[in-house]
């Protein structure tokens, strides 16, 4: 459609140039004319001959273009009113997946489309420090050149690229390196109070403060457990954790404010020191008022992705409001599940989180998308999350039913395609919404075909019929052009799972029974399996390479090289038993028993682990 943008004030080429590839749009001054106001939030006047859009940022000019083109050539007038100040996604980078530039600026892209504002980057040791070249070394860390080179781009749409980077815990890959020598405390904690450390932590401050336009850092600091227990207790002694966290964070935001940086940190290490139970979400909270008195000038960024009832957020923003100190909240779209999104537990945690958010005042809230245990899910498919928080943005309580509206008109594709990658991990004996995180999908793939650890669990469910089923509707979805790998990768997974799911509890019974046809039987089916398995590593490939740099993909295809080899070795297994050139086959022989541990199974759920817990009973390297 052609158009004619009139405004007062000019828009950069970058931003003109996207909305013309994305919408798409013409710019004609003798095209249909439309008057661009700066003010506060999207109102569009439009009549058949023109329209007048008022926005608030460039991100809001963006979906109040989106949202006209809807409806071009009517007349009517729509309103919407930000909820507040910044809003985005939070993206770990850290989990091997390394977004590429080209990838980066796709992803900033949608969110700006949909009127998201803010960007959060996660990083532990994939931003380059100059003076530390081990930091980040085949991580595929950014360059500074590439930073800035995505700060431009994310610039030039409206959106802020904030930073946020890890300076106590959450270290433990770089902290490998033989640079670290004299500045740890623990394998993956910094050591407090030593000069060393903070020359480092000053050398991060200063590579991203010249690298982003934001003035916000986000400084880490969560979930250091063992915090004063490795070499400070050695040279200290036993120490208040309350004072070690001071006395880091006195040192530490000074630095970011000597580079023009506002600090923000994760509050957990707080709450889960000053309650009984160390649980970050406890009620009973007591925060000594030494600490708030003594406490630096920091934001405080309440996490909290778990909890389905808006009753717990409210009262975990009113223990933070204790400390006296600016709440940011950070919400999840659970990308970390396993090999799926959790889509279920995202979107009641996510409605829950923001409601109690609105109500309380925050005006910065976040979408984390994790990727613990290598990535496995695409960033990407979370797509449909990060609609969801666009439209509570712009929306007090927006229905599922407005949200798979928005996201088919800002996303060319049916919600509904997308919320079929919840069904891989919300199966039968899955509570509604999959509230204790169960990841079948991943149990199911990965664990062994003779060694299964969970047939015992896996073979109470009907798992092969209900991944037949979602192979079918998986199908019937008709993908973009960027989502068509996403959603062969999918569709290829489900046919794998409805293959693989129920071989081992088969082919240990039939080994019990002597039942020599049936093994013989599943000794082809494995045959059969094994290019289905190859495949879903070709199409898990074209996914990864589509969005990520080739840093970590290793991790993954060591996982697929795996099971391809485990298949095989089953086939030989089996054949050398029904050739009799073995008389016995002691991993058959082993008991079948329910899964017990980590985690406690209750009714709600079928089972949850991570890579190395699925794979093999046996020790996989360090963990």
């Amino acid at each position: 459609m052609n158009i004619n943008l009139q405004t007062p004030e000019s828009l950069n080429e970058t931003f003109l140039q996207t909305i013309a590839e994305q919408l798409p749009l013409t710019f004609d001054p003798a095209g249909y004319p439309i008057q661009l106001q700066a003010g506060t939030g999207i109102h569009i006047d439009a009549t058949a001959d023109q329209a007048t859009i008022t926005y608030g940022n460039l991100p809001q000019l963006f979906r109040a273009l989106t949202l006209w083109q809807a409806r071009a050539g009517a007349t009517f007038t729509y309103q919407e009113t930000p909820h507040f100040d910044k809003v985005g996604p939070m993206i770990d980078l850290s989990r091997n997946g390394v977004f590429t530039v080209a990838g980066m600026k796709e992803y900033i892209t949608l969110a700006a489309k949909m009127g998201l504002n803010s960007f959060m980057l996660y990083m532990e040791d994939t931003y380059e420090i100059p003076e530390y070249p081990y930091f980040g070394h085949m991580r595929g860390r950014y360059s500074q050149q590439e930073m800035r080179e995505m700060d431009d781009f994310a610039d030039a749409l409206g959106v802020e690229l904030i930073p946020s980077i890890q300076t106590l815990g959450h270290l433990r890959t770089p902290l490998r390196w033989n640079f670290a020598i004299g500045m740890k405390d623990t394998h993956d904690i910094l050591l407090v109070g030593e000069e060393k450390t903070y020359q480092f932590i000053e050398a991060m401050i200063r590579s991203v403060a010249s690298c982003f336009r934001s003035r916000q850092i986000h400084i880490g600091m969560d979930e250091a457990h063992e915090l004063g227990m490795g070499h400070y207790l050695g040279q200290h002694g036993l120490e208040n954790r309350f004072d070690i966290m001071t006395k880091h964070l006195k040192r530490v935001v000074p630095l970011c404010e000597k580079y023009g940086m506002h600090a923000m940190m994760w509050s957990d290490m707080f709450f889960r020191i000053g309650t009984k139970s160390g649980d970050y979400y406890d009620p009973d909270i007591d925060f000594p008022q030494e600490l708030i008195d003594n406490m630096p000038d920091v934001d405080m960024v309440y996490w909290d992705y778990y909890h389905h009832d808006e009753a717990s957020y409210t009262t975990s923003f009113a223990n933070h409001k204790k400390l006296q100190r600016p709440i940011i909240f950070a919400g999840g779209s659970w990308t970390w599940n396993g090999i799926a999104p959790n889509y279920g537990k995202a979107f009641t945690t996510t409605t829950a989180g923001l409601s109690a958010a609105k109500k309380q005042g925050i005006k910065e809230v976040y979408a984390t998308m994790w990727g613990d245990d290598g990535q496995e899910t695409p960033h990407i498919a979370a797509l449909l999350s990060l609609q969801q928080f666009a439209e509570a943005q712009y929306t007090q309580d927006p229905s599922y039913e407005l949200i798979a509206q928005r996201f088919e008109l800002f996303n060319g594709q049916k919600a509904d395609d997308f919320f079929l990658l919840d069904r891989f991990d919300q199966t039968p004996g899955v509570a509604k919404d999959n509230p204790g995180g169960s990841n079948v999908s991943k149990l199911a793939l990965y664990e062994d075909l003779l060694f299964g650890i969970y047939d015992a669990t896996l073979s109470n469910y009907p798992l092969t019929e209900w991944y037949q089923e979602l192979a079918a509707e998986l199908t019937k979805v008709s993908p973009t052009e960027m989502t068509a790998p996403l959603f062969t990768f999918y569709q290829q997974l489900a046919e794998v799972l409805a293959m693989k799911v129920g071989i081992g509890q088969r082919v240990w019974q039939a080994y019990q029974e002597q039942n020599q046809p049936e093994l013989h039987q599943i000794s082809l089916e494995i045959q059969q399996l094994i290019p289905t398995l190859e495949k879903l590593h070709h199409d898990h490939r074209t996914v990864w390479f589509q969005w990520y740099k080739p840093f970590g993909w290793e991790i993954l295809q060591l996982r697929y090289g795996g099971l391809i080899q485990r298949a095989q070795q089953a086939v030989w297994r089996l054949n050398a038993y029904l050739a009799g050139e073995v008389d016995a086959l002691p991993e058959l022989e082993a008991p079948r028993l329910e899964f017990d541990g980590p985690w406690l199974l209750g009714d709600d759920t079928v089972g949850r682990n991570l890579f190395h817990g699925i794979y093999s009973a046996s020790k996989l390297s360090d963990v």
